[in-house]
């Protein structure tokens, strides 16, 4: 891989050139390492100067004549063969041309950006504050070009340079069409992750930046952890995976560097309960809750954007070691700062953590890399993910038996190219391919039956897409797009089930007590999108519209989009959004551990949007900035769903008694949300969000709450920076009971229960059955938690070195998360045994950069 990049930076007609472009200095150091006794200093051999054309001798001595030459020195022999780098006599004084290159909008120095002399062909890289340098020109006439990712070219023609007199000149690149003016339509949609400087008016969505991001308590310091706290997101204790507006699990569509994550999730037997993707890597996130713009589809809840960290000049290093994990991560710069690598790994060390997981020890790793060269025909990249998980569990005892054998696999690689044929167009082209792998085998008995299964599934996806960016007039943007994907599916499942405990269930049909399903399904996705942005003074909208086939469902669907943004005075902007959003089932999403054979139609939901962000005025209270949205989202024809009603974490959902079909005729989501943040000077800041919501199913002319409704959703954040290097943060939260569906006891065969038909045998003795009530007709207690995370860092002499606390639940409240059933025949009853959620959990780590 890195001699491909290394090759592709070469320049067109070069064969693998070993000085042309490389530092002047470094060259002479090559050079001594080949024989020579070379003496130079740094006031004549500056670190800006690079070696012009490649030398056409090949003797050491002759070579270094000529990369000289063109920067106005030579050469004098001292004693013993010694050869002094002198300034050439008669010759006239080394030219240049020095500026700076900064972005319009912030007047700040462009990171990675390069500027090109085009009559030369030759390059130098741009510092971090914007600055640049191009040595040892010929006097004459110039053309500069300057470009950098997310920003358009800006070419300067006729910068003269005379001998002897440095020339200045200065580019201000503007970003690229819509990626700004995007941010600005949209509603439900949070910025996380942003430099603080990144972070400013009503004109961007409300954003947490990346120093309150971290400072959020969360377990492993998982990113999709924090994501619980935010408006319209539910999720467990245990898990890390989150329901938006009560919607399924898997309506979220999760992308890193624009590539969808079909397996996010570690510790999958737990519940998700740990993200694929280390924080470490990210260097920006943003999570749309509704609403979202065209560009995105087949997902009909939310969008978790994820976007990886860029690399830093030089090489950082960083090692970490917590509770749940440990981390080694490098980055850095190459090709004259036009290529950049990122590479981090990850693996799991349970052992501490057993009382927030139980008593097993799985086991996991990740590896994420990245590299990117910017060359003349644009930005070019290259990532890989890679992620494994493994669960071995082997135990027997009186009562019962339990064996595991559980293993996951999930692989991502894919390339992406960005460039600007047009001053006013960009084009990005993505092809990718994933794998992913599952193994899962289990036998157990316990009092409630027997099972055994098997379960081996694959899938490879290869996606190929498409954007177009272009900026028709200076307020009149156009984006456009296509995306086409293969789903490559294989099954091969087996149950064998025989329960002791039955829950009948008069809302449902029958389970399926023995399975098995062995096959291939494969499905295309082929999606077109188009979106046209324009503004009036303090008015934009934008139109979208976009068209999906799905092969394996046989659906064509067409979802138009509407988003507009009004800027109310200088400090409130307000939002509203209505549009069509199709969910197809691909074809790994095959339900076949439910007794599945074949693929549902696309889910269409509605969404309505209206919004309104203010920046506050100064005030006593410290606020300093509102958000308020309304929702509301309709789903006419909803997929009929598995779910387990009573209890919230199994290894092997499918074989519990709890679980049950809900196939609802509509549903609907609907509240208010409320985000406000302030601060009181430049130690203590706060944030508020609370929801009023309601998510519910029709069924049988019925309504019923989902299993994610909580109507009264509220939390609050405290963070305390106190003088020095300590960081101390207050994250609590409430919301109202889930729902939960009652059980009861109940006489089968009683020739006096008139609910019966009548017996042939009224003798027989009548049998004892557990049978659920009204469907989620009961709410479990209110829910609470305070969690409480300290950090303190040191600066060394190699880097820095950062310590954490991290305490879940501090004051040890044991939530209630379900029930457990078992069936008293002797006191004819039903006996629910309540399963809670960990109490006090706490975890700590150190993370050493340098």
């Amino acid at each position: 891989m890195a001699a491909a990049l290394l090759a592709a930076a070469a320049p067109v007609g070069a064969a693998s050139p070993p000085y042309e472009g490389r530092p002047l200095a470094e060259a002479l150091l090559s050079l001594q390492r080949q024989g020579l006794t070379i003496v130079f200093t740094s006031e004549l051999v500056r670190p800006e100067m690079k070696v012009i054309g490649e030398p056409a001798s090949r003797e050491p001595r002759q070579i270094l004549d000529e990369i000289l030459e063109p920067h106005g020195l030579d050469v004098e022999e001292g004693p013993g063969g010694v050869l002094v780098v002198v300034a050439k006599r008669g010759s006239r004084q080394a030219s240049s041309i020095e500026g700076r290159v900064l972005a319009r909008e912030s007047q700040r120095g462009v990171t990675g950006a390069v500027v090109r002399v085009i009559e030369l062909g030759f390059m130098a890289a741009v510092q971090d504050d914007g600055s640049f340098s191009l040595a040892v020109l010929e006097p004459g006439i110039y053309t500069l070009e300057a470009s950098a990712a997310g920003y358009l070219e800006e070419r300067i023609a006729g910068v003269p340079v005379a001998a002897g007199e440095p020339r200045r000149i200065v580019f201000h690149l503007r970003r690229q069409p819509v990626f700004h003016e995007e941010i600005v339509v949209q509603p439900s949609r949070l910025e996380l992750l942003k430099e603080p400087e990144a972070t400013s008016g009503p004109a961007e969505s409300f954003s947490l930046d990346r120093e309150e991001i971290e400072s959020l308590p969360h377990l492993g310091g998982d990113f999709f952890r924090t994501t619980s706290l935010l408006p319209g997101v539910a999720a467990g204790d245990v898990t890390a995976q989150f329901s938006v507006h009560g919607g399924r699990r898997d309506e979220v569509r999760i992308l890193l560097d624009g590539q969808e994550l079909y397996d996010a999730f570690h510790l999958k037997d737990y519940d998700n309960a740990l993200s694929v993707v280390p924080a470490r890597a990210l260097g920006g996130a943003t999570l749309t809750t509704g609403a979202y713009p065209a560009s995105q589809g087949d997902r009909m809840s939310g969008v978790l954007d994820l976007r990886t960290v860029e690399p830093p000049a030089g090489r950082q290093y960083v090692l970490g070691v917590s509770v749940l994990d440990a981390t080694a991560s490098s980055s850095g710069r190459f090709g004259g700062d036009r290529g950049a690598w990122l590479f981090t790994g990850r693996r799991g060390s349970l052992q501490l953590a057993r009382e927030a997981i139980g008593n097993e020890d799985p086991r996991f790793w990740d590896v994420l890399g990245k590299a990117e060269l910017t060359t003349h025909l644009g930005l070019i990249g290259a990532r890989v993910l890679a992620a494994g998980d493994e669960l071995e569990l082997d135990k027997a005892d009186e009562e019962s038996f339990d064996r595991f054998e559980n293993r996951y696999r999930s692989n991502y690689g894919w390339l992406t190219h960005q460039a600007a044929p047009g001053r006013r167009l960009v084009v990005e082209t993505a092809a990718s391919w994933a794998g992913v792998h599952r193994r899962r085998g289990g036998a157990g008995g316990d009092e409630e039956g027997s099972f055994e299964l098997r379960d081996r599934r694959d899938l490879e996806v290869l996606a190929l897409a498409q954007t177009w960016s272009s900026e028709l007039a200076p307020r009149h943007a156009f984006l456009g797009g296509w995306e086409a994907r293969h789903y490559d599916a294989f099954f091969d499942y087996g149950k064998a089930l025989e329960p002791e405990l039955v829950i009948a269930a008069p809302f449902a049909p029958p389970r399926l007590t023995v399975h098995a399903f062995e096959g291939t399904l494969r499905g295309d996705h082929v999606g077109l999108w188009a979106s046209d942005l324009i503004s009036w003074r303090e008015l934009t909208a934008e139109l979208g519209l976009r068209y999906d086939r799905h092969s394996a469902t046989d659906d064509d669907v067409v979802s138009p989009r509407v988003s507009l943004a009004w800027r109310w005075g200088e400090r409130s902007l307000v939002r509203a959004a209505w549009g069509k959003f199709f969910q197809s089932q691909r074809p790994y999403e095959l339900q076949v551990e439910d007794g599945e054979s074949r693929l549902r139609p696309a889910e269409l939901s509605r969404h309505w949007v209206v919004g309104l962000e203010r920046l506050l005025p100064s005030n006593r209270l410290g606020f300093d900035a509102v958000r308020i949205e309304l929702f509301r989202r309709d789903i006419d024809d909803p997929r009929p769903r598995y779910e387990n009603l009573l209890e919230p974490l199994n290894f092997f959902p499918e074989v519990e008694p709890d679980r049950v079909l809900v196939a609802p005729e509509r549903s609907t989501a609907d509240g208010l949300e409320l985000l406000l943040r302030g601060s009181r000077g430049p130690r203590f800041g706060w944030w508020l969000a609370y929801s009023y919501a309601r998510s519910e199913d029709r069924l049988a002319g019925k309504t019923v709450p989902r299993a994610f409704d909580q109507p009264h959703t509220l939390a609050l954040d405290l963070n305390f920076r106190p003088a020095g290097p300590w960081s101390l943060n207050l994250a609590w939260r409430y919301h109202t009971g889930w729902p939960t569906t009652p059980v009861e006891a109940r006489l089968v065969g009683d020739p006096e229960d008139p609910d019966d038909e009548p017996d042939d045998e009224p003798e027989e003795k009548a049998e004892l059955e557990a049978v659920y009530g009204p469907l989620r007709s009961e709410r479990l207690p209110p829910y609470h938690r305070l969690d409480l995370r300290a950090s303190r860092r040191w600066d060394l002499r190699q880097g820095r070195l950062t310590f954490f606390v991290d305490i879940q639940n501090l004051y040890n409240r044991r939530n209630l998360a379900g029930f457990d059933v078992h069936l008293d025949e002797d006191a004819g009853k039903v006996e629910l045994e309540g399963e809670r959620w960990p109490g006090a959990f706490p975890s700590f780590g150190v993370t050493w950069e340098f």
